[in-house]
């Protein structure tokens, strides 16, 4: 029974966070186009938000690989094999993806420029999707370090760093944020209040564009969560780096700082609707 749940775990939370960034993503790009909010909003949300809760709850029926059994596993198949493949080729796939794909929007844009447009985050999103699980799945034993060297002497510091260690749990700085985001285009619009625009100029990222980017992190971080503790998708459970959860750290400093601040800029300077 316990193998059952543990199997069933990581495809609940994908699922969880679908629902949560299709519904965020959709509450951010038509928040300037409608009235109000239909009830289906909100309830996406909550729903998305309660399918990754119980899947953190079923992640704790699955119990760590002995080595005994690790050594068991070795000769069943893993579709690590491919990704190692696709990730070992990964710039060369990638550039004829981009050139793929530069193409289809150019031939879009021709009959319908608005549309090429407004295809870019999308594309984006799931481009940044991809590369996650990828880079998320892919798995070298040469990279398994010493943890402690890579670790802060400092105490303090060590325990904040083990507070959002994603081995640990999946509640991520990136998935916090998002959900803030989130939770204040619903409650604002229903108070008639409108985000200012933050675009052009010395900026770099609209708070829509920040927010696309902050989905494609919540994905990196549950991608290894999952893969850290159960089988997903025929790719084997591995233990993850240290030094993996260090460099997504270094991500998100970087994009969550920024869209933060956008997001916080865009709420203060934000206007009452008439």
């Amino acid at each position: 029974m316990g193998n059952i749940i543990s199997k069933a775990a990581p495809y609940i939370f994908v699922i969880g966070l679908f629902c949560i960034v299709i519904d965020g993503l959709w509450i951010v790009e038509s928040h300037n186009s409608i009235v109000s909010y239909p009830r289906e909003a909100f309830v996406y949300l909550v729903l998305g938000v309660c399918l990754v809760l119980i899947s953190y709850f079923l992640f704790k029926f699955n119990k760590p690989l002995s080595i005994e059994i690790q050594k068991d596993r070795e000769d069943k198949k893993d579709n690590r094999v491919y990704i190692r493949r696709i990730w070992d080729e990964r710039d060369k796939l990638g550039g004829r993806l981009v050139v793929g794909l530069f193409i289809i929007l150019v031939i879009i844009s021709i009959f319908d420029f608005g549309l090429a447009v407004r295809l870019l985050l999308p594309i984006l999103f799931c481009g940044m999707v991809v590369v996650a699980f990828l880079y998320a799945m892919y798995h070298d034993d040469m990279e398994m370090e010493d943890e402690e060297e890579l670790k802060p002497e400092t105490a303090r510091i060590r325990k904040l760093m083990s507070l959002i260690d994603y081995r640990k749990h999946f509640f991520s700085l990136s998935f916090l944020l998002f959900i803030i985001i989130i939770s204040s285009y619903l409650l604002t619009k229903g108070l008639g209040y409108t985000f200012a625009e933050i675009s052009g100029g010395m900026n770099v990222m609209t708070l829509e564009g920040g927010v696309y980017c902050l989905a494609g992190l919540l994905f990196l971080c549950g991608f290894v969560y999952i893969i850290h503790h159960v089988d997903f998708l025929g790719v084997r459970q591995a233990k993850q780096s240290y030094e993996k959860v260090l460099k997504i750290h270094f991500l998100e400093l970087g994009f969550v700082g920024l869209v933060f601040c956008i997001w916080l800029i865009s709420l203060v300077f934000g206007k009452q609707s008439l």
